[in-house]
């Protein structure tokens, strides 16, 4: 203190080491007179400050958009083998904190197992910054990660800006389409997660970043590190923890599922106004390999909803519509071998101009007279409940 006395502005920010933990103290000289008779000082728990540190950080970052997961495992729907292993293998990976590879192909879900990750593991209370490296311009790369200080170019923006590995820190970033990244980024990466610090553009100041990492690619990267497009070492240190989320075409069972949860968000009177004709589209739907996976499901059904909103749209338009969908998605000739006909029931008779609702009615007469009048079955057979099949039968006056 009395070495602090004999500066200007005394010692600021010193950290000392106590039996009982970490405290930051700040001694300041008191003058009276413009003489120097004394100094005060203060002293804090630094893991109280560190506290309030990652507060203001959730306060600037938590509220903007892609800086918080608002998804879990109980999101990832499907029940076959191959979903639960992952599920079940994320799961394992939520209560480490190495770095995630997420390997699969586009529209699989990478990003929803990153968020489900963090949720589950210990940062869930911290930010979680998604990234998507081949949406940032090359030129903007180093800022966007990195931050920069104020003045540091022409164009910077006043007081700097805060680059996103400061605001996850505490928490997780997701680095989705990582194989997109260009070599030079890969350099400095890799030693930010090496050495857990950045600096921002423009500054001679290293800022302490506790970040934990978890990527995604639908490249394989081991051929694109053989073809000189990726750095081996970066690549070994991603690939600590690996995950592969299979395809939706290797678990077909899941589609219905997926489905109706995906219709009943988009339209729930839709969906259950017309829903034995849905759950034939679904089964239909299911033959396909859809290579857009679960994004693609997703748009083909919520294209139809919008479809059916028009009450000017008949079912032969319908299933053109979905015809043309899954062509674009398959061979041509393939597709054209597989055309949604619904032979499953004897209606070859129904007429084009057949709306949404009277093909319904008219699905529901034929399975309840292919099961002799059994409600139970009819049901079974649509793919309803009893009481939904109860009400249907109500609402289109349909008497046994």
């Amino acid at each position: 203190m009395i070495k602090a006395m004999e500066k200007d502005g005394g010692d600021i920010g010193d950290i000392f080491e106590l039996p009982y933990g970490t405290v930051l103290t700040h001694r300041i000289p008191i003058e009276v007179d413009g003489k120097k008779k004394g100094v005060v000082s203060t002293f804090q728990d630094l893991a109280v400050l560190q506290e309030h540190e990652k507060n203001a950080r959730l306060s600037l970052t938590k509220n903007k958009k892609g800086f918080f997961a608002k998804y879990g495992f109980d999101d990832i729907k499907g029940s076959s083998s191959a979903i639960t292993e992952t599920k079940n293998v994320a799961k394992s990976y939520a209560f480490s904190d190495s770095t995630v590879l997420i390997l699969g192909e586009t529209g699989t879900g990478k990003e929803l197992f990153a968020q489900s990750i963090h949720n589950a593991g210990f940062r869930s209370g911290g930010p979680f910054v998604a990234v998507n490296c081949a949406a940032i311009p090359k030129n903007l790369l180093e800022a966007e990660f990195f931050g920069y200080d104020e003045g540091s170019f022409t164009g910077a923006s006043k007081g700097g800006k805060m680059g996103v590995f400061e605001m996850a820190h505490m928490g997780t970033i997701f680095l989705d389409e990582i194989g997109e990244m260009p070599l030079e980024m890969q350099v400095q990466l890799l030693r930010v997660i090496q050495e857990k610090e950045i600096r921002r553009i423009g500054s001679d100041r290293v800022i302490p970043v506790d970040v934990r990492v978890i990527a995604a690619t639908n490249r394989d990267l081991q051929k694109e590190v053989a073809k000189g497009n990726f750095r081996e070492d970066l690549y070994y240190r991603l690939d600590v923890l690996e995950l592969k989320i299979p395809p939706l075409r290797k678990r077909k069972e899941d589609i219905e599922e997926i489905a109706v949860k995906f219709l009943k968000d988009i339209d729930y009177r839709i969906f259950k106004a017309n829903e034995a004709l849905w759950r034939e589209i679904i089964y239909e739907l299911s033959k396909y390999e859809l290579r857009g996976n679960i994004r693609e499901l997703r748009n083909i059904l919520e294209r139809i909803t919008v479809m059916m909103k028009n009450s000017r749209i008949n079912t032969s338009a319908l299933f053109t519509e979905i015809n043309n969908a899954l062509e674009s998605t398959e061979n041509a000739e393939k597709a054209r071998r597989r055309k949604i006909t619904f032979s499953k029931y004897d209606d070859n008779d129904l007429p084009d101009d057949t709306t949404a609702q009277q093909w319904e009615k008219r699905r529901i007469i034929a399975a309840l007279k292919n099961n002799n009048l059994s409600r139970k079955k009819a049901a079974q057979e649509l793919g309803i409940s009893r009481s939904t099949l109860w009400n249907k039968m109500k609402y289109y006056k349909i008497e046994l």
